[in-house]
C-alpha cells in the first residue's frame, strides 16, 4: 500500500509538471533582457545551494548547425555523460566571447516552449547542440565564430529531472520489422480531417531523405496512392540532388516527381515564429493549390514541420480543435506507441508542448486577444485564412486550394 500512495504521488507530480509547462514558462524566464542583440541572457539568477561536486567542460571547440544555426558543442552525449551530466540536470553555458546563459535545462528533446533556450543531447544527433527551441539561430545573434569555445558547468543536478522524465520518448526504432505495417514505419495516412476531401492530401516521412531508413517504403507508398506532386518542406534542390546520388537511394517515383518540376523543394527551418518559416508554409499551401492531383507533404520524419502545415491545412479545411489534435498525436503512436488510452499523462503532457503550442502561436500571430480564448472555441478556418494572406498567400490561391482539397 505504501509503494503504492508514492507511485500515485510520482504520477501526480509529472501530470502537474508537464501540464505546466506550457502555462508557465518552465523557470527560464528572461530576467535581465529579452534584447537578443545584448551580450548575454540571463536565466533565473537566484543563488543554487549545490553539494555537488563541480561538474564542468572548460573551452570545447564549437560549431554551427549549417541548417539550424544551433551550436553544436564537440561532445557526444556519451561524452557528455561521461563527464558528470546527466538529463534533467540544470546548466551554465559560457561562450568565450562573453555570452552566458544560466540556468537552462539539459534534454534529450525539445521539451521547453517555443523559443526558450536548452541544451540538447537529440538522438541520433552527432553532438550536444545549445539550442533556441524551434526558434532563432544562436550562433548568429550570440555572434560567435568559429574561433569561440564554451563552458558549461552544472548549476543544479536533477532540477528538470521530472520534466524530461514526463516527456521523454526515447529514440524510436528504424527497424521496419518493429512496426505493424508499412504505413505505422512510414507514419503514413490519408489526411481527411474537417471537410477535407478523401485521396487528396497526404502525410508521412521523407520518400528521398533516408536517414532513418524509411524513404523506399514512403516512395512505394505515395506511388501506390498515385501522388503527383510532393510538397517536401526540409531539403532544398542541393540536398535532394545529393540524396539522389547516394548510394542507398532507391526512391524512383520521387525522381519522376522530381525530374518533372513536380516537387517544391522548401528547405524550411523549424522557427515557427518567424517569418521566414510562415512564409514557406505559405509557399506550401500556395504550391498545393496549383498543383494537379494527390499531394503528398513530409519533413524528414513528417513530424514537426510536416505536423505545422498539415494543421493549417486542417484548420483552413474547417477542422475543430479535437480533429486537429488526433491527427497530429496518430505520430507518437505510430513512432513510439504513445495514445490516450495506453498513456494519458504521457499523451497530454506531448499535446501540450507541441500541437497546442503551435495552434497558440498562429492563433496569437494573427490576434493576440486569442491567447484569452480556449483552443477548443477558437474559428480555426478563420484564423489560418488570416495566417496564409497575412504570409503572402493570394486570395485567389486560398479559393483554388479550397476547390481542390474540401468537399
Amino acid at each position: 500500500m505504501k509503494s503504492f500512495k508514492i507511485l500515485k504521488k510520482q504520477i501526480f507530480v509529472m501530470i502537474v509538471v508537464s501540464l505546466a509547462l506550457f502555462a508557465c514558462k518552465n523557470k527560464n524566464t528572461v530576467e535581465a533582457t529579452s534584447n537578443k542583440n545584448e551580450t548575454s541572457i540571463k536565466y533565473d539568477m537566484q543563488v543554487v545551494d549545490n553539494d555537488d561536486e563541480t561538474v564542468k567542460i572548460s573551452d570545447v571547440t564549437i560549431e554551427r548547425d549549417s541548417k539550424f544555426g544551433c551550436v553544436n558543442v564537440c561532445k557526444t552525449k556519451d561524452e557528455f555523460t561521461n563527464d558528470g551530466f546527466d538529463l534533467g540536470d540544470s546548466v551554465d553555458v559560457m561562450f568565450s566571447n562573453g555570452y552566458a546563459l544560466y540556468d537552462i535545462p539539459y534534454y534529450n528533446g525539445f521539451y521547453v516552449n517555443t523559443g526558450d533556450l536548452l541544451v540538447l543531447a537529440y538522438p541520433d544527433a552527432q553532438w550536444v547542440a545549445v539550442i533556441e527551441s524551434n526558434g532563432d539561430s544562436l550562433w548568429d545573434y550570440a555572434k560567435l565564430d568559429t574561433t569561440d569555445t564554451v563552458t558549461i558547468e552544472l548549476r543544479e543536478k536533477g532540477k528538470y529531472k521530472n520534466i524530461q522524465e514526463s516527456l521523454d520518448l526515447g529514440k524510436y526504432s528504424s527497424d521496419r520489422n518493429d512496426y505493424p505495417s508499412d504505413e505505422a514505419f512510414v507514419n503514413f495516412r490519408n489526411v481527411k480531417v474537417g471537410k477535407l476531401k478523401e485521396n487528396i492530401l497526404y502525410r508521412g516521412a521523407s520518400p528521398i531523405n533516408n536517414l532513418h531508413g524509411r524513404a523506399k517504403y514512403a516512395d512505394r507508398l505515395i506511388k501506390d496512392v498515385d501522388i503527383k506532386y510532393d510538397i517536401d518542406l526540409s531539403d532544398s534542390d542541393d540536398e535532394i540532388k545529393k540524396n539522389i546520388e547516394s548510394n542507398d537511394f532507391d526512391s524512383e517515383h520521387f525522381k519522376s516527381l522530381y525530374d518533372t518540376g513536380k516537387v517544391a523543394a522548401l528547405s524550411m527551418n523549424v522557427n515557427y515564429r518567424s517569418e521566414e518559416f510562415s512564409k514557406k508554409v505559405a509557399k506550401a499551401m500556395t504550391d498545393m493549390a496549383r498543383s494537379e492531383g494527390a499531394n503528398y507533404v513530409h519533413c524528414v520524419e513528417g513530424k514537426d514541420r510536416t505536423g505545422f502545415v498539415l494543421m493549417v491545412a486542417e484548420g483552413l479545411a474547417g477542422a475543430t480543435y479535437d480533429e486537429i489534435v488526433d491527427d497530429y498525436m496518430i505520430t507518437y503512436e505510430n513512432y513510439y506507441g504513445v495514445n490516450k488510452i495506453n498513456n494519458k499523462e504521457k499523451y497530454d503532457a506531448i499535446k501540450n508542448v507541441y500541437i497546442d503550442g503551435m495552434l497558440k502561436i498562429v492563433s496569437n500571430m494573427v490576434d493576440s486577444n486569442n491567447d484569452k480564448v480556449a483552443l477548443k472555441d477558437i474559428d480555426f478556418e478563420s484564423v489560418m485564412r488570416k495566417y496564409l494572406t497575412m504570409n503572402g498567400m493570394t486570395e485567389e490561391d486560398i479559393e483554388a486550394w479550397n476547390k481542390k482539397f474540401i468537399k
